[in-house]
């Protein structure tokens, strides 16, 4: 939270375009608290409730981002340098109020977790144990525990959900990047309409992660929820993709090319509620919590490994770097292929490329249920 303060300072006075970059450097080194954000989460609930949990953070992001640059935007109206004239030998600028803002909003927030957030590895600890005799007391034991997968396993796990993570983030981000490129292009979107579409986006994903993954995930497992946000993700880019032949007023079914663009945003946000959420809850399952202590051991791996442990935030800390890796990357490539082959090609590559990671899903993730007591 520090860093991010630093950050929002830099950016307040930031007097050139270096300085702005600079800002957002040390914007983008302080991101582990998000990630920290997961693994408190992760050490509160227990198998069964953590995806309910993860749900709560996701629509947290989905209502800040659909909130916030619209925020963001109102309070680049006001300028901040007409209020202190004095600072603007500072680099205070007409659009520093947006900084200025963020910044009373973090530091207000920096002294709320030190005043009022406790430290929760004994808490993942206690639910540990609460949750291994309630294991031990129940006749119905549950499919997955940690305890009986070797330690290598649950590594070549956790490997496995990193790319998935990356490859996932790559192609969606890469669209979701493009995707105003392609209403301005096809239907001349403002600005004002662009940022509806977004919105509908956002709002109706917080509106799926409170409503069905919440409820959900724990019944029907966090895999298959990925399986369908993947295939709802590919399905969306294939109608997008064909957005290019209903232009002009043409229509498909009786629908036109907007509201297909809207149906498509429709399976995007099912998309974004549910994938990086349930990946990030089946790879909380690979960890150990921080404090556990193995008493049994079982198989030549695991003598070898007898001491080691998946430490949660060590583990958590890659997989998100993984993704952010492919949100980094994955609009540089789409816009290049975008400009290149024009948007049809793009959006079909994308949906066929995640149609290839939902068969890596089914394949290769592990299917996690748990206990129904």
């Amino acid at each position: 939270m520090i860093g991010n303060i630093i950050s929002t300072f830099l950016w307040l006075f930031a007097r050139s375009f270096g300085w702005f970059v600079l800002a957002r450097i040390v914007g983008g080194l302080s991101e582990g608290n998000v990630q920290l954000s997961i693994a408190i989460v992760s050490d509160v609930t227990t198998q069964k409730t953590r995806s309910r949990g993860l749900a709560l953070v996701g629509i947290a992001f989905a209502i800040s981002f659909t909130l916030g640059p619209a925020l963001g935007a109102y309070f680049a109206s006001k300028d901040l340098a007409k209020l202190f004239p004095q600072f603007v030998e500072w680099g205070l600028n007409p659009y520093s109020m947006p900084a200025f803002v963020a910044l009373i909003l973090l530091s207000v927030e920096t002294l709320y977790i030190y005043l009022a957030l406790p430290e929760t590895a004994k808490i993942s600890k206690k639910n540990s144990s609460q949750q291994e005799e309630s294991f031990n007391t129940k006749e119905e034991q549950p499919e997955y525990n940690i305890n009986t997968i070797s330690v290598s396993e649950r590594k070549s796990n956790l490997r496995i959900l990193n790319w998935i993570h990356f490859l996932y983030l790559f192609f969606f981000a890469g669209m979701e990047f493009t995707l105003t490129f392609l209403t301005f292009d096809l239907f001349d979107f403002t600005n004002m309409q662009n940022g509806k579409l977004l919105g509908f986006i956002g709002i109706l994903s917080a509106i799926i992660q409170g409503g069905y993954v919440r409820r959900k995930a724990h019944n029907i497992g966090e895999k298959r929820l990925v399986i369908q946000g993947v295939l709802s993700c590919s399905i969306a880019l294939a109608i997008i993709s064909y957005l290019t032949k209903l232009s002009n007023g043409k229509t498909l079914l009786y629908i036109d090319g907007i509201t297909w663009l809207y149906i498509g945003a429709a399976f995007l946000a099912l998309t974004s509620a549910t994938v990086v959420n349930c990946l990030t809850s089946i790879a909380s399952m690979q960890c150990d919590d921080e404090l556990q202590q193995i008493d049994e051991v079982q198989g030549e791996d695991d003598t070898q490994n007898i001491n080691t442990l998946i430490p949660k935030g060590e583990a958590l800390g890659k997989f998100r770097s993984s993704g952010q890796l492919g949100r980094a990357f994955g609009p540089i490539a789409a816009c290049g292929l975008y400009w290149i082959s024009g948007s049809g090609i793009c959006y079909a590559s994308g949906s066929l490329a995640m149609l290839i990671i939902f068969i890596i899903v089914r394949i290769k993730v592990p299917f996690i249920k748990k206990s129904k007591n």
